[in-house]
């Protein structure tokens, strides 16, 4: 498998509570454990992982923007089985750094929402393709995503 190689500018997480951002973050860290709510920015080997109530509650915005200065890619996350999305409209825009779209939770068998809706989404957020299905579980497009990064 492919890791990040830029370690010097890291690979961030935004996205909702319960979306597989630390295990995405894990994953690239190479950690295996148990994953547990993000409660504060996380700052792993290669990654920040940001808590989901960061873009839930538009008053912890400026600490996605703080944490952001540290990285070289944002990757903002959707899920296939959030129960709600949290990004405002062209959220992305606010950031000059690199973004990159990642749906998770390919493997689940029903998915609440289909990729077209998550590709809209993602669209509206101010992101845009290439966008990469991902699973944790079965490590679908983890090594494509890390490629693509350091392929830039």
């Amino acid at each position: 498998m492919h890791y990040y190689k830029n370690m010097k500018k890291k690979i961030m997480f935004i996205g909702n509570s319960r979306t597989g951002k630390t295990r995405l973050a894990n994953c690239l860290n190479k950690i295996q454990a148990e994953t547990r709510r993000t409660q504060m920015v996380t700052y792993g080997a290669c990654t920040i992982d940001t808590p989901g109530e960061y873009i839930e509650n538009p008053l912890m915005y400026r600490h996605i923007i703080a944490a952001s200065q540290d990285a070289g890619v944002l990757i903002f996350v959707l899920s296939y089985d959030q129960p709600n999305f949290s990004f405002p409209p062209n959220f992305a825009l606010m950031f000059n750094t690199r973004k990159i779209g990642v749906f998770t939770k390919s493997d689940l068998p029903v998915k609440k929402h289909s990729t077209e809706v998550l590709i809209k989404k993602m669209k509206e957020t101010g992101v845009e393709p290439p966008y990469f299905v991902t699973s944790t579980e079965t490590m679908e497009g983890i090594s494509e995503m890390v490629e693509y990064i350091n392929q830039r």
